[in-house]
């Protein structure tokens, strides 16, 4: 896969019933991988909470929805499991996709997003954040988890060399929680396939 230049192209605000996809907001520049600006921990907490009463008041996304906005195809790789509803006894929206490439099934990338509008959405995603709120580092034999700031998004990265495996978490939007894994797939071919969903999502 090509080197990344940039892996977000547009933020996303909020998803009108209504609409599938709705761009509110775009961002058409980024900072350098490691990033940190002036980001606070200690102040996150009452924007949190203001998000937080926002969407609990929005509708979450459709199954429908879902399946229209989940990319068919990335680059070379073809979706070829889908899941949706699976959230929904607990009154959440979400779907997971998996990916892999005609030739190399053994390499496999999933796609998990959460729709964090309604009662319930609203509360998981309060907790994720403060999750990616944390500065955290952890160096193992063999591999590393990570929380940092990347392009003014707050970003999971986890490596595990032993398994060849590799995975990105973050929230966009101050609505949608995603989390990419990959099987048999280097980190900078994640981030790959992270930018090119992006381009199509959003």
């Amino acid at each position: 896969m090509k080197q990344i230049s940039y892996f977000f192209l547009s933020l996303f605000l909020f998803i009108s019933c209504g609409k599938e996809k709705n761009t509110i907001s775009k961002e058409s520049q980024f900072l350098s991988a490691n990033s940190s600006d002036s980001f606070s921990p200690d102040s996150i907490d009452g924007k949190l909470e203001d998000t937080s009463k926002g969407l609990e008041v929005q509708i979450p996304m459709s199954n429908d929805q879902l399946k229209n906005w989940i990319p068919e195809k990335i680059g070379k790789m073809d979706q070829w499991k889908l899941i949706v509803g699976h959230k929904l006894g607990m009154q959440m929206s979400g779907a997971i996709a998996t990916y892999r490439e005609s030739g190399k099934e053994e390499q496999q990338i999933s796609l998990e997003v959460l729709d964090g509008a309604g009662a319930t959405g609203a509360v998981m995603l309060k907790s994720i954040n403060q999750k990616l709120s944390l500065e955290y580092e952890e160096q193992l034999e063999t591999g590393y988890s990570r929380i940092y700031e990347r392009e003014k998004i707050r970003v999971w990265e986890k490596y595990n060399s032993l398994e060849h495996s590799s995975e990105i978490e973050y929230v966009i939007g101050e609505r949608f929680h995603f989390r990419f894994k990959g099987h048999l797939i280097q980190m900078d071919e994640l981030w790959e396939f992270v930018s090119e969903v992006m381009k199509e999502m959003y």
